[in-house]
Parts: structure tokens; sequence; C-alpha cells
């Protein structure tokens, strides 16, 4: 299954009309799970851009209404995890 995510930052595209005239010029993002189109659409908005659409080979099809909707509702499941630090080895202190 693939989603694609197509989002601006900046003023390419500062209306629905516009990103729809924009959007064949656009190159989409591509992700296999809808969870992580998600989560890459609330990193845009938290950097200021705006996540437009996501797609779905399933007919899944979310406007920026309802990508907004969705991160409000389940934002804290969507945040982004960093990464468990690992020793400088590439071992972390269980497998020694």
């Amino acid at each position: 299954m693939t989603y694609r995510l197509w989002w601006t930052v900046g003023y390419v595209c500062t209306s629905e009309k516009e990103f729809l005239a924009a959007k064949h010029r656009l190159l989409p993002a591509a992700y296999e799970m809808l969870d992580d189109a998600l989560r890459r659409a609330n990193q845009v908005a938290q950097a200021g851009g705006v996540a437009w659409l996501i797609e779905g080979d399933d007919r899944t099809r979310l406007g920026r209404d309802a990508i907004a909707k969705t991160i409000a509702k389940r934002g804290s499941e969507l945040a982004v995890q960093p990464a468990a630090a690992t020793p400088a080895g590439g071992f972390n202190s269980r497998e020694r």
C-alpha cells in the first residue's frame, strides 16, 4: 500500500485553489503506512508548512482539514520518537 503526501513550505501555495493548480508540478512524498504520512504531515505543520493532501492506493483521501483534525486527535501517538542512542561500539549495553 502506498500513501502519497503533498505538502508545501513557504508561499508556494497559499490557498486550496493554488494548490490544485500546482499539484501536477509537485512531487508527493510516498509512505507505506498512513500513520507515517500523518507523522510527516505533523512535522510539516510544526515547521510552518501545509500538508495539503494524502491519497492512498486504497482510495484514502484526506484533505487539509481532515489531516489537521486527525493530527489534533492523534497527535501524541503520531509524535516522532527519538531513536535510542547506542554506544560508539554499535552495541547496546544488554548485548555485551
